[in-house]
C-alpha cells in the first residue's frame, strides 16, 4: 500500500507538468506520499518509498530527455536511454532526501514541515531541468503574482502545505488537522489576495509605459539543416523573407538561437556589404549566431547573441553562460574523453560569466537570456537590478526535443523571470514554443509550434523595482533555514504512529 501511494502521488506531479490543464491536481499531489511515509518506517522503507515517488515524477514528466540526448548529443539510442535512467534514478534523490525528512521529523505545527523540507530541496537540489512544483499553475495567474515577492518558492510552500494539510486530515488527530488546514488554507487566500491587489498595479503600469514593436521570427528550421553548413544561405534567407514580410514595420527585430551558424570573428566590427545582404537588414537586429576568438587552429567558440544596427555594424555582443550538457559540452569530458569519441557533435563551447546589456539606441536596453538561461533565476535578476535592463528577451533552438511537453515545460519555467522581475520577457525560439510574456506572467501571444511564422508585437519598457529584484531568494533561505533547525533539534517522534493510515501485520512490527 505504501508503494502503491508512492506511485499514485509521483504520477500526479507528473500529470501536472504533461498536461497544464490539470494544474488543481498539483495543490494536492504530496497527499498520497505523505500518507505513505506516515507511521514507522525503517531507513531502508524510506529510501524505497522515495525512489518510488521520485522515479514515477521524472520518468514519465521529462521522458523526451532519451531523444533529446539522442539528437542533441550525437549518442546512440541505447546509450541515451542508459544516460536518461541514471539522470532519473539521480533526480529521484529529490523526493529520498525528502522522505528522509519527513521520517526524521514529526510534521510539525500545523502540518508545516513538509512544507519546509521540499522548498529547501527545490532551491538546493541541482536538477538538470530545474522544476517548481508552483511551475504547474502557468495557467493561473492570480497565483503567480507573488512571484515578485518569493519567486515560485511562496506559491510552492503553499501549495506543499495544503497537502500535508489534507493528509494529516485523513491521518486523524481532529485539532491538528483542523488547525492545519485552516492555516493552509489562510496562506494561499494570502496568495490569492496579493495577486489581486498587484494585477490592477501592474497593468496600470504597463498601460502608462513607452511601447516597442518587435519583429519575432520563428523560422521552423529541422536540426539537419541548422547543423549542416551547406544549409547555412538558405536558413538566412527563410529568415530574411519572414522578416521582410511583416508589416507593421518593427522598431527591433529578434532571430533566435544559433541563426548565424558560420563563426563570425569576436573582433567583427561591422558586416560587409554581402553580409549586410545576407541578412537584409533594415532595422536593428538581435540574434543569435556562432562567435570565435583566439589562433585558427585552435579557436575557442562562443554561443552569443550579437545586436546590429540597420547598417550592419555591431553594437554590442553577449554569451551564454549556462552551457548545455552532452551538446555544447561534455561532462567529465575531460576525465573521460572517451565519452567525446561517442558523441563526435558534442562541443566544446566556452561560457560566459555574466549578462551583457544591449542597447538599441533610442529604444531600450535588452537583456538577452540564451537557451536555458532563462530558467535561471538570478541570471535575469542580475540583468535587471545591475544591467538595468527594460526589456527581456530570450532565444533558444528547441528542435532538439521534438514534438513533446518540453518546449511548453520550458515555457512554464521560463515566465517566473517575467514576474519576478516585472519585465517584458520574449521568448523567440527556431521550432517553438515562441511567446511573448507580460510582467504578470501572462501569455500575451504564443506562436504555433513547427511553422515558420513571423509577427510584431508590441511590449512596454518597464523600470519597476521589485523585492525579488533587489533581495533574490530571501524566502528560500528563510525556509532552508527553519528546515535546517527542524532536523537539528528535532528527534523523531514515537507519537508520530498514534494515528497510522496503514494497518500494521500481526505482531505489531512495521510494515
Amino acid at each position: 500500500m505504501r508503494s502503491a501511494l508512492a506511485l499514485v502521488g509521483g504520477l500526479a506531479i507528473a500529470a501536472s507538468f504533461l498536461d497544464f490543464s490539470l494544474w488543481p491536481i498539483a495543490w494536492t499531489a504530496f497527499v498520497p506520499i505523505l500518507l505513505a511515509l506516515s507511521g514507522p518506517l525503517r531507513l531502508g522503507q524510506a529510501v524505497a518509498l522515495g525512489f518510488i515517488a521520485g522515479l514515477a515524477t521524472n520518468v514519465p514528466a521529462f521522458r523526451w530527455l532519451v531523444e533529446t540526448i539522442h539528437v542533441f548529443g550525437g549518442f546512440p539510442l541505447w546509450l541515451s536511454a542508459v544516460f536518461y535512467v541514471a539522470l532519473s534514478l539521480f533526480c529521484s534523490l529529490e523526493f529520498v532526501l525528502f522522505a528522509l525528512a519527513v521520517r526524521r521529523a514529526p510534521r510539525g505545527a500545523a502540518a508545516i514541515y513538509p512544507a519546509l523540507f521540499w522548498i529547501t530541496l527545490e532551491f538546493f537540489f541541482p536538477n538538470l531541468f530545474p522544476w517548481r512544483i508552483a511551475n504547474s499553475q502557468l495557467r493561473v495567474p492570480l497565483l503567480l503574482q507573488i512571484g515578485d515577492l518569493t519567486g515560485p518558492f511562496g506559491l510552492s510552500f503553499a501549495m506543499v502545505w495544503v497537502s500535508a494539510a489534507f493528509a494529516s486530515a485523513i491521518e486523524g488527530g481532529a485539532r491538528s488537522a483542523r488547525s492545519a488546514l485552516l492555516l493552509s488554507s489562510a496562506a494561499t487566500l494570502g496568495v490569492a489576495a496579493y495577486g489581486l491587489v498587484r494585477l490592477p498595479a501592474i497593468d496600470h503600469a504597463m498601460a502608462t509605459a513607452p511601447a516597442i514593436r518587435l519583429g519575432i521570427v520563428q523560422g521552423n528550421l529541422t536540426t539537419e539543416e541548422k547543423q549542416n553548413v551547406r544549409y547555412f544561405e538558405t536558413n538566412l534567407e527563410t529568415y530574411k523573407r519572414l522578416s521582410q514580410e511583416l508589416s507593421p514595420v518593427p522598431d527591433v527585430m529578434i532571430w533566435p538561437e544559433s541563426v548565424i551558424t558560420e563563426p563570425l570573428p569576436r573582433t567583427l566590427r561591422m558586416l560587409s556589404a554581402s553580409g549586410r545582404q545576407i541578412l537584409g537588414l533594415r532595422w536593428p537586429l538581435l540574434t543569435g549566431a556562432l562567435t570565435y576568438e583566439g589562433e585558427p587552429d585552435r579557436p575557442k567558440y562562443f554561443n552569443s547573441v550579437i545586436l546590429f544596427d540597420a547598417e550592419g555594424r555591431v553594437l554590442g555582443l553577449s554569451d551564454k553562460q549556462i552551457l548545455m550538457p552532452f551538446g555544447e559540452y561534455m561532462p567529465f569530458g575531460s576525465v573521460l574523453p572517451w565519452l567525446k569519441r561517442l558523441s563526435p557533435q558534442t562541443g566544446d563551447f566556452q561560457a560566459a560569466t555574466a549578462v551583457v546589456p544591449l542597447d538599441v539606441p533610442g529604444l531600450a536596453r535588452f537583456a538577452p537570456l540564451n537557451c536555458y538561461e532563462d530558467l535561471r533565476a538570478p541570471i535575469a535578476r542580475q540583468a535587471v537590478r545591475r544591467g538595468a535592463a527594460e526589456i527581456l528577451f530570450a532565444v533558444a533552438n528547441d528542435a532538439w526535443f521534438g514534438d513533446t511537453m518540453a518546449p511548453f515545460q520550458h515555457e512554464a519555467l521560463a515566465l517566473w523571470r517575467a514576474v519576478e522581475n516585472r519585465r517584458f520577457l520574449i521568448r523567440v525560439t527556431n521550432t517553438g514554443v515562441t511567446d511573448v510574456i507580460d510582467p504578470a506572467g501572462r501569455v500575451l501571444l504564443r506562436l504555433p509550434v513547427f511553422q515558420a511564422v513571423a509577427t510584431v508585437a508590441e511590449v512596454r519598457r518597464l523600470r519597476l523595482d521589485t523585492f525579488y529584484t533587489r533581495f533574490g531568494d530571501w524566502f528560500a533561505w528563510l525556509v532552508t533555514a527553519a528546515a535546517l533547525w527542524v532536523l537539528l533539534t528535532s528527534a523523531r517522534s514515537p507519537g508520530r504512529s498514534e494515528h497510522p493510515i496503514l494497518p500494521r501485520p500481526p505482531g505489531g512490527a512495521p510494515e
